[in-house]
């Protein structure tokens, strides 16, 4: 009868928002550190890659590094430390190096780290801990509650989101 009817509508209009829903959700920062966040649970280095932008990343920081020598700042992280030591010509002719071994250390780094606990943490972890403030192929991304850019993201053209600028304070936990 028109009950059967109307329960079916209801099925149907509930299962198209789902799967409307979940197609947008894919397009989001929220996604993409989502699968970035698995993809490190479970040492997948080519998939962490994907959802890294370790260039931009390697570029910011040589330039902050840079920055901070010609301003004599002191280093904020060992990456800087390390920069610093190294004179800012042999920075620039090094970073292209650096930008190819990137991969293969980050690879190397995820199979070998063992921390079961903060791999146990960030299984727990869940992305909505961090507000994405978007605008357009842009993403500023924070941890709720706080004002700190934590890390930028851009649309890659394939749709998926990546993480090109991490901020230089988060690597105080590496010190």
């Amino acid at each position: 009868g028109i009950g059967f009817v109307i329960i079916v509508a209801l099925c149907a209009v509930i299962a198209v928002a789902s799967v409307t829903g979940f197609l947008y959700f894919r397009t989001t920062p929220y996604y993409s550190l989502y699968m970035f966040k698995k993809a490190i649970v479970n040492r997948d280095a080519p998939v962490v890659l994907k959802y890294l932008d370790t260039d931009s990343i390697l570029d910011d920081m040589a330039r902050n590094a840079v920055a901070r020598m010609e301003r004599k700042e002191p280093p904020r992280n060992r990456f800087e430390e390390h920069m610093q030591k190294a004179g800012n010509d042999l920075v620039r002719q090094l970073l292209p190096q650096l930008k190819k071994q990137m991969g293969d250390a980050l690879t190397q780094f995820l199979l070998s780290y063992d921390n079961p606990e903060l791999f146990k943490d960030l299984r727990r972890a869940t992305v909505f801990a961090f507000t994405a403030d978007v605008k357009g192929d842009t993403a500023d991304i924070r941890q709720r509650g706080k004002d700190t850019v934590s890390f930028k993201m851009r649309k890659a053209p394939e749709g998926h989101w990546r993480i090109v600028w991490i901020n230089p304070e988060q690597f105080k936990i590496f010190k």
